[in-house]
């Protein structure tokens, strides 16, 4: 069996174990490699790691292998809607008259939002495209974290990262550059896929190739998320489950072995509520959320 010997970047640990071995996703929906990967879990800290060559957030094929697109349009259709969740879990009074930064946002759908309420708001994209958008709009924009902190050092009320954390070389280092942004009072809200999705157990070697994704170097439960912020020097993580997809998506995978998007089972919609509360107080939904903060 092939053995992977390197250290983790978040614990140092070299003891790993392979938890999946298989095609994943390569870009948009339906698209899996002919290649098998191997999915390694560290035994020490829990992340699971894909090893394979560091991409290049700034070229377009990057964001194509995302979401299909370097389309700011397509890029709001696909996530305005979900920027509904993410203000329930903030509180929109939070919001008003603070200093606002949302690290690797892309086009920006969730700054555009909350840009009435903020004092300020600073977008960190490395696409060049969506960059200018950014700049278009308003927003502060730099293309990494590291390139605003000597003028926001200490300056940030609440920084946000949304399905970012697993797309990123080096983690700890970016939780560490985000930490140094805060207010000694701010916070840091992150989400990323959790690994304690249900379906990730219920449909074990078939729903694991589309879960695992070849953008994504970092794969997060609950555990190793309490554990990274620790080590970057947080000293509060407060975790919260969200589910995002609808009963309607479940029901299709473990029919057809496929997605199927939202509401695509109107009879079922009454459900939502209920399944969505099951999953969430199991820990299993298919999002995880922490609250990062500099105090106790």
């Amino acid at each position: 069996m092939e053995t992977f010997s390197g250290q983790c970047r978040i614990c140092n640990s070299s003891d790993w174990e392979i938890i999946y071995r298989g095609p994943i996703r390569t870009g948009k929906f339906g698209e899996y490699s002919i290649k098998e990967h191997n999915i390694w879990k560290c035994k020490n800290c829990k992340v699971g790691f894909l090893n394979r060559t560091p991409l290049n957030y700034e070229e377009s094929d990057y964001r194509e292998k995302v979401t299909g697109s370097n389309s700011p349009d397509l890029f709001y259709s696909l996530n305005d809607w979900k920027q509904v969740d993410k203000l329930k879990i903030l509180g929109t009074g939070d919001l008003r008259d603070k200093v606002v930064a949302d690290i690797g946002c892309a086009a920006g759908s969730f700054l555009d939002i909350v840009k009435g309420f903020a004092k300020k708001t600073i977008a960190v994209e490395p696409n060049l495209i969506f960059n200018k958008e950014l700049l278009k709009k308003g927003h502060t924009t730099y293309k990494y974290c590291n390139e605003c902190v000597h003028e926001w050092k200490g300056k940030v009320d609440i920084a946000v990262s949304f399905t970012v954390i697993e797309h990123i070389e080096d983690p700890l280092q970016f939780l560490n550059e985000i930490r140094l942004l805060l207010k000694p009072n701010g916070y840091l809200l992150i989400s990323t896929p959790n690994t304690d999705d249900w379906l990730l157990a219920f449909l074990a070697g078939i729903y694991d190739k589309f879960y695992y994704r070849y953008v994504h170097t970092w794969y997060f439960g609950s555990e190793s998320i309490r554990f990274i912020s620790n080590r970057a020097g947080f000293k509060r993580t407060e975790i919260f489950f969200n589910q995002s997809y609808d009963i309607s998506n479940a029901l299709h995978w473990i029919r057809d072995h496929s997605p199927t998007g939202i509401g695509k089972f109107g009879l079922l919609k009454n459900l939502d509520a209920s399944y969505k509360h099951l999953v969430e107080s199991k820990g299993m939904s298919d999002f995880v959320y922490a609250r990062l903060g500099n105090k106790l």
